[in-house]
């Protein structure tokens, strides 16, 4: 079985807490020409050092950017940075915090149209797992169409922890993956064993308790009470 990354174009990057080495990231980005577009999930990735550096090398690349969660009060410097790069296309932002006028200010200023602006309402502390949502996951059901693996996330759009650890999506409970994307690159990180045994579990169905999908509890509803869900199809263009 081989993966081809040339169909992997948007990755996650979960930085809850921690910042993205530059160093690192910038040895991924060379590895994985195909990607196009990469989601912040966390307000970590405000915290490094070279944030305005990762802005210009994803600009230079055209990889197109999404942040989940802006932190609070980030200096103007850096947002003004952000909405002159114009490869950002969204950034959600705490209700209240000062950062939302800042951003739509100089917006205006510099008549740029994206990125676009989003409020978040809710402000108390959320897990990963309270957050989730039908398109978070994408699950397919299994017992309908054994082609599909019920995770749309693992395929298509895969999250990579701040470290680089290959996580494939938020359910994953171990947390340091063998796997690290971002010393081997998207094509070499998808094709390790560990990830493609994750993927023909998930085709078979059949359990392998060395994967972190067999811990999975919507993986473990779908195989063994065979409920059914909710289906997200995804389009392929």
């Amino acid at each position: 079985m081989y993966i081809n990354s040339e169909k992997i174009t948007q990755i996650v990057i979960r930085t809850l807490d921690k910042p993205v080495s530059y160093d690192l990231f910038e040895n991924f980005i060379r590895k994985s020409p195909f990607i196009r577009q990469i989601a912040f999930i966390g307000k970590g990735i405000f915290d490094s050092p070279d944030f305005t550096k990762i802005l210009d090398l994803c600009r230079l690349k055209s990889i197109a950017l999404i942040f989940g969660e802006m932190a609070r009060n980030v200096p103007i410097e850096i947002v003004d940075a952000m909405v002159r790069a114009g490869n950002i296309i969204a950034v959600n932002i705490h209700d209240g915090d000062p950062n939302i006028n800042n951003m739509i200010e100089l917006k205006n200023k510099y008549q740029m149209p994206v990125p676009e602006v989003n409020a978040i309402i809710q402000t108390e502390p959320r897990t990963p797992q309270d957050s989730l949502s039908e398109s978070s996951y994408a699950f397919y059901n299994l017992a309908d169409d054994k082609n599909n693996i019920p995770c749309w996330n693992l395929l298509y759009e895969p999250m990579i922890e701040f470290n680089g650890s290959l996580l494939g999506c938020w359910a994953n409970p171990d947390k340091k993956h063998p796997i690290n994307a971002f010393e081997l690159g998207m094509e070499s990180a998808l094709n390790k064993s560990p990830f493609i045994n994750m993927i023909k579990m998930l085709k078979s169905g059949k359990i392998n308790t060395k994967c972190p999908c067999a811990r999975c509890p919507v993986f473990a509803s779908l195989v063994w009470d065979n409920s059914t869900i909710d289906i997200y199809t995804r389009t392929q263009k």
